[in-house]
């Protein structure tokens, strides 16, 4: 009996110990689920607005363009409106290389699957077989990274009969 009294009264002396340790434990659960939506939440709109920076810089070169088509349409000098589009064109080369994005060089090149994508073939006696004689389609890298393969025309040597 003398036992049972000295465990209810250990229980009882421990109950209120605990109750302040299970508030704060249920206080940092809370706060790490809420912790961890936002950080879902910052995960999502990251990835949403992503290009925001890179689109912002887009949006002049598309007004050049825009300007250069109203031109047209007015009647002003095609060579003038030629030259707008060649320098819009070079601006937009210009912030896609500032953001990592480059072209890949493959004319004179030897065909190369990883990068490069045959969609005809040339019989070529002065070329060497295999060789890129021709670019139908550029293509581009990002960071190193293949984003489009450059779609070209490959030497094949003339059969002789």
């Amino acid at each position: 009996m003398e036992t049972e009294n000295k465990e209810n009264k250990e229980q009882k002396e421990g109950a209120p110990k605990e109750e302040p340790l299970k508030d704060q434990l249920l206080r940092v659960r809370a706060d790490f689920e809420n912790t961890k939506k936002r950080l879902e939440r910052d995960k999502l709109d990251a990835i949403k607005f992503a290009n925001e920076r890179l689109l912002a810089e887009i949006l002049p070169v598309v007004d050049n363009f825009d300007r250069a088509m109203t031109s047209l349409t007015e009647g002003h000098e095609p060579e003038k409106v030629r030259e707008g589009l060649k320098i819009a064109q070079g601006e937009l080369h210009q912030i896609l290389e500032q953001h990592g994005v480059e072209v890949i060089r493959c004319v004179g090149q030897t065909f190369d699957p990883r990068l490069h994508e045959a969609v005809a073939v040339a019989e070529d006696s002065k070329a060497k077989d295999g060789t890129v004689v021709a670019e139908i389609q550029k293509g581009y890298l990002l960071n190193g990274r293949l984003i489009r393969p450059s779609r070209v025309k490959i030497a094949q040597k003339k059969q002789e009969q």
